[in-house]
């Protein structure tokens, strides 16, 4: 099973549900919510779920559902996402209707359904054994998506990730014990925080005091890749920002990433993406042009 995606993260908020609100709609992309505090009732697939504090759910696209105040306000944060980013990813606008009430364009707008195109079943509601290590990731999410922030983007990747990760793996009881998760979970917020630093696997074994062979097989076991490969992709993610939004020239990003010559770098650079640090700036540079 593989988790490698890359999201685009279409809205990312805290809110309160007070008794006169109220939801009737099908939604163009996937949903997840964490209740904070509070209860909430979700009318879906002919059920009726009642969702109170620590709860995590998650609603894909084009699934019918109906959510309304129950009892006491709610406080959840959510998150809109698409899973994989595409051309039309900047231009889906959130729903608040039913199928039945749309228009022919806005019945395009439809997000595929990753997890069922890769036989993913999760049911819509878990209960998470680490509530507040989830609740913690999502307040994250939300803060790098409200305020300007370098890695605003890789925060809420990385984010992101981790939380979906998280509830498949609540879903399907993977045979990864709740420690192991977690170590997991925080192995990946420490990459992130961590990009300039050139991080080996030796870091990652001496930062989770577990040999590279059961690093190894642990990651592959969540993210189908290997935790250097991860970094790395996290690192070219951060790389590329600073190319196409940064003055500063390729041999100073070469030595704020800890690359001993520029030229290491600049292979680096080419075995992840295909083309030198030089091609890709060039490139960008142009479209910004037309």
């Amino acid at each position: 099973m593989s988790f490698n995606f890359s999201p685009y993260i279409r809205l990312a908020m805290y809110h309160t549900w007070l008794s006169d609100y109220y939801l009737d709609r099908s939604i163009f992309d996937f949903e997840l919510i964490f209740i904070d505090k509070g209860k909430m009732k979700i009318e879906i697939d002919g059920n009726t779920l009642i969702v109170s504090e620590g709860d995590f759910i998650l609603i894909p696209p084009n699934v019918h559902h109906k959510i309304s105040w129950y009892e006491e306000n709610c406080c959840q944060p959510h998150v809109h996402f698409d899973f994989v980013k595409d051309a039309l990813s900047e231009t889906v606008p959130i729903s608040f209707k039913t199928r039945e009430n749309m228009s022919d364009v806005e019945l395009t707008y439809f997000r595929e359904n990753f997890l069922k195109k890769n036989n993913i079943n999760v049911p819509y509601v878990v209960h998470p054994k680490n509530i507040s290590f989830v609740r913690d990731t999502m307040l994250d999410l939300i803060d790098a998506f409200t305020f300007l922030d370098p890695m605003k983007e890789l925060r809420m990747e990385g984010d992101l990730k981790t939380l979906i990760s998280i509830f498949i793996s609540e879903s399907l009881e993977y045979n990864l014990d709740s420690e192991n998760m977690d170590t997991i979970t925080l192995l990946v917020r420490y990459m992130t925080e961590n990009l300039k630093e050139n991080l080996t696997l030796n870091d990652f074994e001496l930062k989770t005091n577990l040999t590279s062979w059961t690093l190894n097989n642990l990651f592959r076991k969540v993210y189908n890749t290997t935790p250097k490969k991860y970094y790395d992709g996290l690192r070219i993610v951060y790389v590329k920002n600073l190319l196409r939004n940064s003055f500063k020239s390729i041999k100073e990003i070469s030595e704020m990433m800890l690359f001993n010559e520029p030229q290491t770098f600049s292979r680096w650079f080419y075995n992840l993406d295909g083309r030198y640090p030089t091609e890709y700036k060039k490139a960008k540079s142009k479209k910004v042009m037309k």
